[in-house]
């Protein structure tokens, strides 16, 4: 069993023999960089870079998957949002929203992914991956509509929307999910093997379940039915406590859910086993940045022992992780 084959059996929960170990989220780090000779800022914007850094997370860290791109400002840039403050251990940042009433989301086109912002890039990168005859399952990543649609109005003024402007809110999510259903069929098209749909702000911490079910949970479904109807296994990642909308999350569709380490892994699994693939939950911080080797392999044993169906970090690699850790975590489940 390749690695591909074993990390979509997993996320179809099929037999597998044994527990892979991806990144589904962010994965360069500065040790990746310098091994490499691309770093950030120039690696989130030429695609023969982004592949090279993307590549090292498996050639060098051993990681049984591909990810691209690696920050999570880029979907935005498409709707012609300005991102920066990237350096070479920081991604970049939104720097100012571009919807500030109704009659801004009634002028919003939804944009190419072919032609508009930093996406072309990375549909560069996959192809060029593609082209490369890889047994690794390759991951793309899009921005969920609640997330996008905070990074377009500022997440402030969404959260406020929610309450105070429904409206405005409703129509700039179906924008955000229709660009969502374009790249991701891209991404596809241009090989990914899996896409995760990232949602951070539709944590239980911002949305209570009621504005779950109206402002997050049928944007996430249209996307997740269009990347399984373009043939690829979907994985969702919601950020912080995420207990309270578990069984949206589950019902959206999405062949595995990914918590960060704020979650019980085995209380996760408890609810997803038979539903669902649970992928998690290392600690991109406190276990992966900061500890020794040995301390992430047991803390990274703790969360087999819990159950996980693929173990991966609780969110992007930081920047700054030693290449050891990145190493003792694939050692982990060999």
């Amino acid at each position: 069993m390749d690695e591909r084959e074993r990390l979509i059996a997993s996320l179809r929960l099929e037999p597998v023999d044994r527990v892979p170990v991806v990144s589904h989220l962010q994965t360069a780090t500065v040790d990746l960089m310098e091994a490499t000779g691309c770093y950030w800022p120039e690696a989130n914007r030429d695609a023969r870079q982004m592949l090279t850094l993307a590549l090292a997370a498996h050639r060098r860290a051993g990681l049984e998957s591909v990810r691209v791109p690696f920050d999570v400002a880029l979907d935005p840039t498409a709707f012609g949002v300005r991102t920066g403050n990237d350096s070479v251990d920081r991604p970049p940042s939104v720097l100012e929203p571009i919807i500030s009433s109704s009659d801004d989301v009634d002028r919003l086109e939804v944009p190419d992914p072919h032609r508009d912002g930093r996406p072309p890039v990375v549909l560069e990168a996959l192809r060029a991956l593609d082209g490369m005859g890889l047994s690794i399952p390759v991951i793309g990543g899009v921005i969920a509509p609640f997330m996008l649609a905070g990074q377009l109005r500022g997440e402030e003024a969404a959260i406020m929307d929610v309450v105070i402007g429904p409206d405005l809110m409703r129509a700039l999510l179906a924008r955000c999910a229709e660009w969502g259903v374009r790249y991701a069929e891209a991404q596809v098209e241009a090989g990914a093997d899996v896409i995760t749909l990232i949602d951070a702000t539709a944590s239980g911490t911002i949305l209570s379940p009621e504005q779950y079910q109206e402002f997050a949970l049928p944007y996430q479904r249209r996307v997740v039915d269009a990347i399984h109807a373009a043939g690829a296994p979907v994985i969702l990642h919601i950020c912080g406590d995420t207990v309270a909308n578990l069984e949206m999350m589950i019902s959206t569709g999405a062949d595995g859910l990914s918590v960060d380490q704020l979650m019980d892994m085995r209380w996760v699994k408890e609810h997803t086993a038979g539903r669902c693939a649970a992928v998690g939950n290392v600690s991109p911080t406190s276990t992966l940045l900061f500890q020794t080797p040995d301390d992430v392999v047991r803390s990274c044993h703790e969360v087999l022992s819990a159950g996980t169906d693929v173990l991966a970090p609780g969110c992007g690699f930081a920047p700054r992780t030693p290449l050891a850790n990145m190493q003792a975590m694939v050692r982990s489940v060999r």
